[in-house]
């Protein structure tokens, strides 16, 4: 267990716990992704009893959706089951998803999960169940993992959170707690409460 403060034993450990371990840009796929289904699912909900009914319009299963860069690299990626789009609220689910932010040194960066809900803009995404996060080892340290059951990410602001349980491993250290909070702009992280953890050099 920490016999120091939980900041002074994190931020030298896992300062690159935002990028590297939960790559937020990789939620700008989602975000484009949705957009596409806005565009494409162009008839207008029909008004059953005064209410618009809560029923897809687009159903994808099965998809691998890959975007490139100007080289023609994999930049990016999205696997899923299953996609549907809501034409009600313009949001759209994913059955289990999985991102990877491609490179062309190591294996690719990966986030996973059971279910995924991108709002209209794509905006903001809610991963549930077994989220995982997991940046590949390199530059010899070892590779880097968050799980937690559930986060929500803001991707235009480049913040995730959760209320609940989180929990950060490298290699023999790693580090827990409820109620996580990172931003990838100003490069900080933290745990709310119930921090506990082992770091080994």
């Amino acid at each position: 267990m920490f016999n120091r403060t939980p900041d002074s034993v994190v931020q030298p450990v896992l300062r690159d716990i935002v990028t590297a371990a939960f790559p937020i840009g990789l939620m700008t796929l989602l975000a484009a992704l949705s957009y596409w289904l806005n565009i494409v699912a162009t008839a207008e909900p029909v008004d059953i009893g005064g209410r618009f009914r809560h029923d897809p319009d687009t159903i994808i299963l099965n998809f691998d959706a890959i975007s490139y860069d100007e080289a023609g690299n994999r930049k990016a990626g999205l696997q899923g089951t299953q996609l549907m789009h809501f034409p009600d609220d313009e949001s759209s689910v994913i059955q289990k998803p999985l991102l990877r932010r491609f490179s062309l040194s190591t294996a690719a960066s990966t986030v996973n999960a059971n279910q995924a809900i991108v709002n209209s803009d794509g905006s903001e995404v809610d991963l549930t169940g077994d989220v995982k996060a997991v940046r590949p080892a390199q530059g010899g340290k070892p590779a880097l993992t968050l799980t937690a059951p559930h986060m929500h990410v803001l991707v235009d602001e480049e913040r995730a959170r959760t209320p609940g349980f989180a929990r950060i491993q490298q290699g023999s250290s790693w580090i827990s707690g409820t109620g996580f909070e990172a931003d990838n702009v100003t490069q900080t992280f933290k745990f709310h409460s119930n921090v506990t953890g082992s770091y080994k050099r």
